[in-house]
């Protein structure tokens, strides 16, 4: 995939030299495709490829099907521990001839159509099964604060037995999409789960209280539901 491609291309140099560690990243590139079927080949033969294995991240597809007017259908995320993980995955997909023949198989069934890095900043939840993820992309005025009371809400939410899935904060890094500086998320195990668990959640006192608090400093960019196809661990 072209916009792969040009990411590792540009982060082939160790970004963080001067020997700080770097925090946990994800790089999300998305992209639209007339042949899904072709691109979930494509990516099961790099990752059985011996350096498809040498990547150090989790890999996942995601079907990115109620996606508003974004005109991505899909998209991959790598999601690693360092931003040393990120460099040694440049290193291979610009020296191992399995992750170039990848490459160039994308360029001819994809359409880039953006590509971001972000960082994790709140992460919960223990569920296993995150086959449904539900995205709002926000600007946040004071990150701050907006954790603060995301924080509070989902600790409440945790105690009445609200939560089933996974949830978190990411803070973008870069490639922005629509000005988001930050982007939010739930999981669940199915679109049935999914939309009982935001029900129950959305109509709750904690959540009423925390769309007050962070109403002066955030604004909802876009919400999108996407489906998950595939993860390579």
């Amino acid at each position: 995939m072209k916009a792969i491609y040009l990411l590792f291309g540009l982060l082939s140099v160790n970004a963080f030299a001067d020997g700080h560690l770097s925090p946990p990243m994800t790089a999300h590139y998305g992209f639209s495709t007339e042949n899904p079927a072709a691109v979930v080949q494509n990516l099961q033969t790099l990752m059985e490829s011996d350096c498809g294995k040498e990547i150090p991240a989790v890999i996942s597809l995601n079907d990115l099907h109620f996606n508003g007017g974004n005109p991505a259908t899909h998209g991959v995320a790598f999601n690693y521990k360092s931003g040393k993980d990120l460099d040694k995955t440049a290193e291979i997909f610009n020296t191992c001839a399995a992750a170039q023949r990848f490459l160039a198989r994308g360029a001819e069934i994809t359409k880039p159509e953006w590509q971001m890095l972000s960082s994790p900043i709140v992460a919960g939840g223990n569920s296993a099964e995150s086959n449904v993820i539900m995205f709002w992309g926000i600007k946040v005025a004071d990150e701050a604060k907006y954790v603060a009371s995301y924080k509070k809400m989902m600790a409440t939410q945790e105690e009445e037995g609200l939560v089933t899935g996974n949830y978190g904060i990411n803070r973008i890094i870069s490639g922005s999409i629509n000005g988001s500086t930050h982007f939010a998320y739930v999981t669940a195990s199915s679109m049935g789960e999914l939309g009982e668990g935001t029900t129950v959640s959305f109509a709750s006192d904690a959540f009423a209280k925390f769309s007050r608090e962070v109403a002066p400093i955030r604004e909802i960019i876009s919400v999108n539901t996407t489906f998950r196809v595939m993860t390579f661990n």
